[in-house]
């Protein structure tokens, strides 16, 4: 199987409910019980402390940005890739501006395909970008060492062990076509597993594929990938060399849900909104050592959730949606603006980077968040305006 495309993912994942383990152990949840009945998570019991860190600008018009598509995070360092510039942007991990690290060309150490994602690896001292029917390597510091090529198709790919690549198929490829589904790869492109058997009686296999309805993060503590698509209520989990369940959501969505979720010929799915009609919609996730957490789109709102791995317990929070979710999800190509308020009242959602939880937010959002009353702004961020760069916030968090 080679790569023969390449997206850029926004994201699409969230959601879980009042839970049990299965029969087997399988954590197993009934997220549609508790989205009825929202209230707030517990995320403030697990951080232990924040950093504010707003993205200097100088008289170097390199150190500008119009936003960040992707990035990346080390203890050392902060890299980040704009949305309207090709290239590799350095700053320390106070803000200050060093450099552009990796320019985008045809030159000797530049990289030259579209940019869809980006990993820090610290202990082997190692940059990738994952761009292109390739993957460019990097020192830390910039060093260009040497392209991977794997030409399967991919939308979402990340290192997770030594000669371990895993990776999500491109949607809209049905598996029987050639594609997937999910895949452990080596570094040269040998397959060390697939699983390409979500189905449903409702679809024919010959058009069974991913459609947009798909979510994925990597989860760098556990190195392995986690995924949902929208014809499966389970969330797996990719790891260096199985692909197994994680969780079950049991979201009891519609015919017509799993349909359009899993119908890979049907291009009609890229024009409507899902989480509609009573559907849940899980667009994004992460994972701590004590939960999962779960971004959702439900009956025209959008909501969080979280499940506790060792109980089961669940919690859901009604989101603070301070504009047009479209116009949100241009002001911050990775994560928009919905995130639970159980920290100082402030929406937090982010990814994990090592043991911290990363949060991006554009001058743009907080501009908005400003402009509503009933949402808390940290004052470390009341000096941001529309002409800064984007903020990162880090919230470390307690070990369990």
């Amino acid at each position: 199987m080679k790569l023969l495309h390449l997206l850029c993912l926004l994201p699409f994942m969230a959601a879980c409910g009042s839970g049990h383990s299965g029969s087997e152990g399988l954590l197993s949840v009934n997220l549609r019980e508790e989205m009825n009945h929202p209230s707030m998570l517990h995320l403030q019991d697990e951080i232990e402390s924040v950093e504010y860190i707003p993205l200097e600008t100088t008289a170097d018009p390199a150190s500008l940005l119009d936003g960040v598509s992707e990035y990346a995070v080390t203890s050392k360092f902060i890299y980040v890739s704009p949305v309207k510039e090709q290239r590799i942007v350095l700053f320390d991990r106070k803000g200050h501006f060093i450099k552009t690290l990796i320019p985008f060309g045809q030159g000797p150490g530049e990289f030259s395909n579209i940019l869809v994602g980006m990993q820090a690896d610290e202990k082997n001292n190692r940059l990738y970008l994952f761009c292109g029917n390739l993957i460019s390597v990097y020192t830390l510091d910039g060093e260009f060492i040497h392209n991977l090529n794997n030409d399967y198709q991919v939308v979402f790919q990340r290192m997770v062990d030594d000669d371990r690549l895993a990776s999500v198929a491109f949607p809209y490829v049905p598996f029987q076509s050639g594609s997937y589904g999910l895949g452990i790869f080596t570094t040269k492109g040998d397959t060390v597993a697939i699983k390409n058997d979500f189905s449903s009686p409702l679809v024919p296999r010959e058009k069974a594929g991913f459609t947009i309805s798909i979510a994925v993060t990597y989860a760098e503590q556990q190195k392995s990938l986690l995924f949902k698509t929208g014809c499966n209520d389970t969330i797996f989990r990719i790891s260096g060399d199985k692909i197994t369940p994680a969780c079950v959501l049991n979201l009891q969505n519609s015919d017509k849900e799993v349909i359009r979720s899993l119908d890979a010929t049907d291009f009609s799915s890229l024009r409507n909104k899902f989480g509609e009609d009573g559907d849940i919609l899980v667009s994004d996730l992460f994972e701590t050592p004590q939960n999962y957490y779960f971004r959702c789109r439900y009956n025209g709102g959008n909501y969080v959730a979280s499940v506790n791995k060792e109980t089961g317990k669940v919690l859901t929070e009604k989101c603070e949606q301070p504009g047009d979710v479209w116009k949100l999800s241009d002001a911050n190509l990775l994560f928009g603006m919905l995130g639970t308020r159980s920290y100082g009242h402030f929406p937090i959602w982010g990814r994990m980077e090592g043991n911290d939880l990363v949060q991006l937010i554009t001058s743009y959002e907080l501009g908005l968040y400003k402009e509503k009353a009933d949402i808390s702004v940290p004052h470390e961020l009341k000096d941001i305006n529309e002409d800064s760069n984007p903020v990162f916030i880090i919230y470390k968090l307690r070990k369990s």
